[in-house]
């Protein structure tokens, strides 16, 4: 069972659920607009999101077997604590489990379309792990688009079924704030991921990949994503400047749990030369994704329509 959570990633699975309600009972229910979903539906859309999310570690985790071999050898699962075949019957049954359960919300909600969105982002993620994610930027791209996906998804699903005439600028509105997020979570996570390109060089030059820390060098590369830092940085400023800063307890939340450790990781880059120090780095970026979500509920809608 250990190994099954481990091969799963766990708190990325949590994290994905923990995305979707903190936008539904953080923002939508609390902006005054009657979500679609009743509790069974809510609950087949975080489990289709959230088997997704351990279907694409699985078959992440078996497509780099022989990369994991160097980067991470004491943590390696497949062939070491399950066998390859096994980890591909996981992978198989946690992606129909996922496509079935999105399969009958679509239904309930009479979107049978909406499920084309589940079977997508399984064959995404299964390119991701057997080919895109070697590719130069493409790869690094593709994942930080699922991530922002996933608030998306939760604001589709709970507002689209229910749009009329009379409620189209409200749900315009929080799609709109939910673009917001998407993009934030987006542009962190690809920080993020060049950041592990940089931590996992060696075994990602031994398996043929191609990535921004082995095009440019490990030292220019986290340079340049120290730079690319500073342009979320600048984003976040004004974003907060012309949205929030008139509430001091979102400014101070977004200061020190957003921008404070997004500053600490733009300055370390620029000295930081060991795998150690590139994966403490990517730990705080995970940590800001995390805080980054949770400022959905901190911040109050009514601070959008001042």
């Amino acid at each position: 069972m250990a190994t099954f959570f481990k091969i799963i990633r766990w708190p990325n699975v949590m994290l994905t659920i923990l995305t979707q309600l903190v936008i539904i009972y953080g923002l939508l229910i609390p902006s005054g607009v009657d979500p679609t979903l009743n509790w069974w539906q809510l609950l087949l859309l975080v489990m289709a999101t959230g088997l997704l999310t351990a279907s694409g570690n699985v078959i992440n985790d078996i497509y780099d077997i022989g990369i994991d071999q160097i980067n991470k050898p004491q943590k390696l699962l497949v062939t070491k604590r399950i066998s390859e075949t096994s980890a591909y019957n996981l992978y198989f049954v946690l992606t129909v489990l996922a496509v079935i359960c999105g399969f009958v919300l679509s239904n309930s909600l009479n979107k049978p379309i909406l499920s084309s969105i589940f079977i997508g982002v399984a064959f995404v993620l299964y390119l991701y792990a057997s080919s895109l994610k070697a590719m130069l930027l493409v790869g690094n791209i593709v994942i930080s688009l699922l991530v922002a996906l996933v608030i998306l998804i939760t604001g589709i699903f709970e507002l689209f079924p229910s749009l009329t005439t009379e409620n189209q600028p409200a749900f315009k509105f929080l799609m709109e704030r939910l673009l917001e997020f998407g993009l934030m979570a987006f542009l962190i996570n690809l920080a993020r991921e060049w950041v592990k390109d940089c931590e996992d060089v060696n075994g990602d030059k031994a398996g043929g990949r191609n990535t921004l820390a082995i095009a440019l060098g490990r030292t220019r590369a986290a340079r340049l994503v120290a730079i690319f830092i500073l342009g979320i940085l600048i984003l976040l400023g004004w974003y907060i400047y012309n949205y929030v800063y008139k509430n001091d307890v979102i400014t101070y939340y977004f200061i020190v749990f957003i921008m404070g450790p997004l500053m600490f990781v733009m300055i370390k880059l620029w000295t930081t030369a060991t795998q150690k120090e590139f994966h403490i780095l990517s730990t705080v970026l995970k940590a800001v994704l995390l805080f980054g979500i949770l400022s959905i509920g901190v911040i109050k809608i009514n601070y959008y329509l001042n």
